[in-house]
């Protein structure tokens, strides 16, 4: 009996000793599994704030029909969109053209046959005010070097 209960214990001790072992081996799996997931996770997390990122620039320069604005400044045709006329208006809230073209004076607007709002100003430096307020509305910090190129002859006019 005493033969048994030893082989019992010495049974039983390898039987722990052998799940034990396999017990940790899973364990590792497991262990390797999570960190595989985790990473697979931050792959994604990074794909989508891309993805995400990517969406908000082509929504950014999808322009929708309501949103083009045609002008005749100075006799010279341009077309451009609401959002950038408006861009500058944190800078500049009551300029003429945020104001103009905030949607708030829409009925005083007086589009030609064309659908041109006419502005009676001079052409050549509304292109470098039209280049400054494009690069502005799309987050360019660089874009005051657009009206800092005016020749002096120019800003003075």
């Amino acid at each position: 009996m005493e033969q048994a209960l030893q082989n019992y214990e010495r049974t039983t001790q390898e039987a722990v000793v052998e799940l034990r072992a396999v017990w940790e081996v899973e364990r590792n799996k497991l262990v390797l599994e999570r960190q595989a997931l985790v990473e697979v996770r931050r792959v994604m997390e990074l794909d989508h704030a891309t993805m995400a990122a990517e969406i908000a620039t082509v929504e950014g320069m999808v322009v929708l029909p309501d949103d083009r604005v045609l002008l005749n400044v100075g006799g010279k045709n341009f077309e451009t969109t609401r959002r950038t006329l408006t861009a500058a208006a944190t800078l500049a809230p009551y300029s003429l053209l945020g104001v103009m073209f905030s949607g708030r004076h829409e009925g005083r607007l007086q589009p030609d046959t064309e659908g041109r709002v006419f502005i009676d100003r001079n052409a050549a430096m509304f292109e470098y005010i039209l280049d400054f307020l494009r690069g502005y509305s799309m987050g360019d910090e660089n874009s005051g070097f657009a009206i800092r190129a005016l020749p002096e002859t120019q800003m003075a006019a």
